[in-house]
């Protein structure tokens, strides 16, 4: 790119495109080994649209570990006693037909984690993340920035970028990093196609403002399905008093969108809600589309995609936002570590192979989830001839169609239990994980190091406080012979009855009992090793190679 083409040139380490979550957590996860990025955005602000809901455990365990304030996302959040359930409804001030807990948030003291899920409006999340970028040296911040083309070698990637302003900015970086979204412009630029089935169904996503406490108090839900055949949608109660959105399907070949206006949308949300005089005011209205698509690859050279530009699912899971916090963990620190010399680029490699299976037996799951709802509205009458459904309390009449349907909402439990797939994501295995299991923790190679509670200065701790997200870290048992100070740079060791103070069930869980335990920064175990001294170049080759072995 000549000179005389551009207003500036810049220069950066990593050039992350997209200010989303996953985009803004790569530029956290590469902070914590000092690697600098540069962060735009094409949007002179953050997006008011309610989207997505859940943290889950996971994502909020990764969060913990590069110092994002929790209890501020906390008080942020749908409180945990509105948004506990599921409900299947008439109407949402009418009756009801079922109910299922959402993801275990009523049993926290069962679920094997330090940092149980909770709901919140992805605004808020965001302007939280967005809080602890700016205020982080290694992170630059740009908004109005569009990014537009690049040419790559094998040293480097050249980048176009063009402001609100109509400036157009060269910007060289060792990495670009997708994270523009499901349109994503940088994938596309890459020839990336997606696989599956691409679009399912579209929807009118109505966000608006209203007080439905009054209705909703006595039967609290984070979703209600409304499975009125006039009005069939789903309600989201991000806050049951100020902040609601309604999303109903349609058809494009036989309704036009033009014709969903806002007087339109207006009443099918208030027939939903089933009170026609109640007052609420419209945000916005926006379309929307189900979609189940996986990027064919992640990586073209130095180009990476995170986030919804490598994957797009249902949100019947609530994996979407989740799974891209997990992309950008497992991709930070293969980049610093190439960058700071301690690993070969064939690292990078991993990326893919590690990161791709957990998006496609994610999409498996969105996707099926997404389609055995449609048994539920099939058993209420939903599709059944205009004006020919039967009343809930007909239905409740009769035995056997009620039944049908009972068993139907019984079957959505594990829709809205997804603590498997949550914490589940494991490098040494291909299969996707059973979403029935009870085992939810395993001290194996490529698993997330289990969470169990240990004693550290007087302190009931995590085990996960123990490692770092910016460094490998070797758990050993109290009887270990290797030295500290004979250990690489980039790692750190901690030792059990030394460090932290655990009982034998708990030592056993983090697979101490017998070896010793190296931990990658991501969080997930790279490796179990018997503690001899003469295994310490077993042990770097391992760390070098980053991979579960």
């Amino acid at each position: 790119m000549q000179d005389s083409q551009v207003d500036e040139q810049l220069q950066t380490t990593v050039l992350i495109v997209g200010c989303g979550p996953s985009g803004m957590t790569t530029a956290l996860c590469l902070s914590q080994f000092g690697i600098r990025s540069l962060l735009i955005d094409r949007h002179s602000e953050i997006s008011d649209a309610p989207r997505a809901h859940a943290l889950n455990c996971r994502t909020l365990e990764i969060f913990s570990s590069l110092g994002i304030d929790l209890a501020h996302l906390r008080e942020l959040a749908t409180p945990d006693e509105e948004s506990g359930w599921v409900r299947w409804v008439d109407t949402l001030s009418g009756g009801e037909f079922g109910v299922v807990p959402y993801e275990r948030m009523n049993a926290t003291e069962t679920v094997p984690t330090a940092h149980p899920l909770f709901n919140i409006a992805q605004p808020d999340a965001e302007a939280v993340l967005y809080a602890a970028v700016q205020a982080d040296p290694n992170i630059r911040v740009e908004r109005e920035w569009q990014w537009n083309s690049c040419s790559q070698n094998n040293a480097a990637v050249d980048s176009l970028i063009v402001t609100g302003g109509s400036q157009r900015i060269a910007v060289h970086s060792d990495y670009l990093i997708a994270a523009d979204g499901a349109n994503s412009a940088v994938r596309e630029s890459q020839n990336i196609e997606m696989e599956g089935p691409g679009v399912i169904q579209k929807f009118k996503n109505i966000h608006f403002r209203a007080d439905l406490s009054a209705l909703v108090q006595h039967k609290p839900a984070i979703l209600y399905w409304v499975l009125h055949q006039s009005y069939p949608g789903t309600f989201i109660a991000y806050n049951m008093r100020n902040n609601w959105t309604f999303m109903f399907p349609y058809d494009p070949a036989t309704t036009d969108p033009l014709s969903l206006s806002e007087e339109v949308c207006l009443r099918l949300t208030k027939g939903a809600i089933g009170s026609p005089d109640i007052a609420l005011e419209i945000v916005s209205i926006r379309d929307w589309e189900l979609t189940s698509e996986v990027a064919s690859s992640y990586r073209s050279g130095r180009v990476f995609l995170v986030g919804d530009a490598a994957h797009r699912y249902p949100p019947s899971g609530g994996l979407g936002l989740n799974t891209g916090v997990g992309d950008a963990h497992n991709l930070a620190w293969k980049i610093a570590g190439v960058l700071t010399g301690w690993a070969g680029e064939a690292l990078l490699d991993s990326y893919d192979s590690e990161r791709r299976p957990v998006a496609n037996h994610n999409a498996a799951f969105s996707l099926e989830n997404a389609m055995k709802m449609l048994d539920v509205f099939t058993h209420a009458g939903v599709f059944a001839a205009p004006g020919e459904q039967p009343s809930l309390q007909a239905l409740q009449a009769d035995t056997s169609q009620w039944d049908s349907l009972q068993a139907s909402i019984e079957d959505q439990r594990v829709h809205f239990d997804g603590l498997a797939l949550h914490l589940g994501a494991h490098y040494g295995r291909t299969e996707a994980p059973d979403p029935f299991t009870r085992e939810l923790q395993c001290a194996q190679p490529g698993a997330r190091l289990p969470h169990v509670w240990v004693n550290a200065k007087g302190e009931r701790i995590s085990s996960h406080d123990l490692i770092s997200a910016g460094q490998f870290t070797l758990l050993v048992p109290a009887s270990s012979d290797v030295d500290p100070a004979s250990l690489p740079a980039h790692w750190q060791m901690r030792r059990a009855s030394e460090d932290f103070h655990a009982d034998a069930t708990a030592l056993q869980a983090l697979g101490l009992g017998s070896a010793s335990v190296l931990v990658r920064p991501d969080g997930h175990i790279a490796a179990l090793l018997p503690t001899s001294e003469a295994l310490k170049n077993t042990l770097l080759s391992i760390a070098e190679a980053g991979i579960a072995a």
